[in-house]
């Protein structure tokens, strides 16, 4: 297991970003931490005490509004040293689907919150992005790693 590794947050692909928001906050106790958009999605990260739950928006422009599978995403594990993770599960024999890219969120409607999980999960702190990876379990699922 790579250095300092957690399982940070469990991600799903919602059909409306902002009625998925409203029915975890207001039925589920979940609060926002922080939104963003790209040009293929709308974001929202929620936390119940630290708990982290990414909701995911599709926008495809390549394909019709409703072909988007719903449901779990991928799970997201928060890594200490990127490098040296992809070097472990390399060691195991597991493929990297995506090799680590920069990432740059441009963030909006954040909260204001405490712990070291939830502080590293907001922005960028350390540098102005995050890195980020992936590489898929047995099963075929997605597993996220971020460096933050």
């Amino acid at each position: 297991m790579p250095k300092g590794m957690i399982l940070e947050h469990v991600s799903m692909i919602v059909r409306n970003r902002d009625e998925s928001v409203e029915f975890y906050t207001k039925v589920m106790g979940f609060k926002v931490l922080r939104k963003y958009e790209t040009e293929t999605m709308r974001v929202a990260y929620l936390y119940l005490d630290d708990q982290l739950l990414e909701l995911n928006e599709m926008c495809p422009k390549d394909q019709p509004a409703g072909l988007v599978p719903l449901g779990l995403s991928h799970l997201g594990f928060r890594v200490d040293d990127m490098d040296e993770a992809i070097s472990e599960f390399k060691k195991h024999g597991v493929e990297v689907t995506g090799q680590p890219i920069k990432f740059e969120p441009k963030i909006y409607a954040v909260a204001e919150v405490s712990g070291e999980k939830l502080l590293r999960a907001l922005r960028p702190t350390k540098k102005p992005y995050w890195r980020i990876a992936t590489l898929k379990d047995p099963n075929g699922v997605t597993i996220e790693l971020l460096e933050r």
